[in-house]
């Protein structure tokens, strides 16, 4: 993770930070942390980004606006969610997902670090 550039899509707060301290301590550098994905379109268009984690629940919108925006620009991700595998578009089921329940075991691993 040392260097990599970082955008945290998730709405809840806390665990936004909580993945920030996480990835940071990882080496990462966080350039943004969106909890929306009029957010994240623009963080997507004004930082360079190495890599980002979607939570897949905004509220009443989910993320994967956001991962076809990243897929178009080659910049991988991992879902971070609460919710199963299986909710995830086709076109995005081979990307990397952790859990939340799980996420701070795996989420330095599926993102490379």
């Amino acid at each position: 993770m040392k260097g990599k550039r970082v955008l945290i899509v998730e709405d809840c707060h806390l665990l936004a930070v909580t993945l920030e301290d996480m990835l940071t301590e990882a080496g990462a550098e966080v350039v943004a942390i969106a909890p929306s994905v009029a957010i994240a379109l623009k963080a997507i268009d004004r930082y360079v980004i190495d890599i980002a984690c979607l939570d897949i629940n905004l509220g009443f919108e989910t993320s994967f606006p956001i991962a076809d925006a990243l897929a178009m620009h080659g910049i991988p991700f991992v879902f971070v969610s609460a919710h199963e595998a299986d909710v995830v578009p086709p076109p995005h089921r081979h990307r990397p997902f952790v859990r939340k329940t799980d996420a701070h075991l795996e989420l330095v691993s599926a993102c490379g670090g």
